[in-house]
């Protein structure tokens, strides 16, 4: 920020309704350099929405998938090949966006950098994200269609087989990261999920900031090979773990400390009902997870970050970190739709004491 920017940012806590015109007269310098000061002011992420709002506390910048989700939940033990009796939900999704709905719900400032398409789909879930106040201000809206996520669950409620149709996010390229470069390093974290392109991920190298990435799928993580260097943090599951590692063993302490050799600051390999291993070049931290029973386990890794970032902003130790995170995911896991309506600082805090 610059001093001539400082002084602007100074006027507008002073009174958010004063003009362009009477800012320009107060500092003896033109409207139109006032115009030009408040758009880098809006660029750079001091200014969110319209109407001069100010961001005035830390916020955590998120990149990524955003989509509809269409789960099917068989009733019984799944017949291949066969029309199976259960129950279809819809809701909005993506790791990125349910990662952003949650973290507003534990009540963390959060921008969400993303594309939806123009159609019904795309305006209900923007209209969601406001309800939510995560700012909404950098997503992208394309002609085409809104990505869409479908997920078929077996009847212990986890995931048999899905599709998704996620062709519109290339819209989220290198070009439109690096526009938004000074909000990206201007964020205490950024989030990013590996449902970019990989050209995109690979931007990273030219911004300055701290990477927590979510790896989604075995396919998908294989894009930060080359960029493991400028990661902060890495979730991913046991199967992702394996495909980025390479590795086929069992051995979860050694394909995790395979990946933080190749450069990765730190790590976290959830393995389902075993619980969570944190990896980082002097530590290694095993939490075992407590048993429940599961609703849908669509959601739980999105949750799991959530609580991450959610312990990492509040600079608690990794033990605290995990438990939160495990904590967040336990409560996602207990309901039926991905994002959970349930995830709040209240009920963290009443699920933490059932640890």
């Amino acid at each position: 920020m610059t001093p001539r920017e400082k002084e602007i940012i100074d006027l507008l806590k002073a009174n958010p309704t004063i003009s362009q015109q009477e800012i320009a007269e107060k500092l003896n310098i033109t409207r139109s350099g006032v115009s030009a000061h408040i758009n880098n002011l809006f660029n750079q992420g001091f200014i969110i929405g319209r109407g001069y709002i100010l961001r005035e506390d830390d916020y955590i910048a998120v990149v990524g998938g955003c989509n509809m989700d269409i789960v099917g939940s068989s009733f019984n033990k799944i017949k291949d090949r066969d029309s199976n009796p259960g129950k279809i939900t819809y809701s909005s999704g993506g790791v990125a966006r349910n990662i952003c709905e949650n973290l507003s719900k534990l009540k963390i400032n959060t921008t969400f950098l993303s594309v939806l398409g123009e159609d019904d789909a795309g305006a209900k879930i923007f209209e969601e994200l406001n309800t939510l106040n995560v700012d909404t201000s950098k997503i992208l809206f394309e002609k085409g269609d809104t990505p869409h996520y479908l997920a078929v669950l077996d009847d212990e409620k986890d995931m048999r087989v899905a599709i998704s149709d996620m062709k519109l996010l290339k819209k989220i390229d290198k070009e439109y990261i690096l526009k938004n470069k000074t909000l990206l390093e201007n964020a205490k974290y950024v989030v990013v999920d590996t449902n970019l392109e990989e050209e995109a991920l690979n931007v990273l190298h030219n911004i300055k900031a701290k990477f927590l990435v979510d790896g989604v799928s075995t396919v998908k993580v294989l894009k930060l090979k080359n960029i493991l260097d400028k990661i902060y943090f890495l979730k991913v599951n046991i199967y992702e773990a394996k495909a980025l590692a390479k590795i086929e063993s069992e051995n979860i302490e050694e394909i995790g400390k395979s990946l933080i050799n190749r450069g990765l600051n730190s790590l976290v390999i959830t393995a389902g009902s075993k619980g969570s291993y944190y990896f980082d070049k002097d530590n290694f931290v095993f939490k075992k997870t407590k048993p429940i029973k599961v609703v849908n386990a669509s959601g739980a890794g999105d949750a799991f970050m959530a609580g991450y970032v959610y312990g990492l902003i509040n600079d608690f130790d990794i033990n605290k970190r995990l438990k939160i995170a495990e904590a967040i995911a336990r409560i996602a896991l207990k309901s039926e739709s991905t994002s959970s309506d349930e995830i709040n600082l209240k009920n963290l805090e009443d699920e933490l004491n059932e640890f």
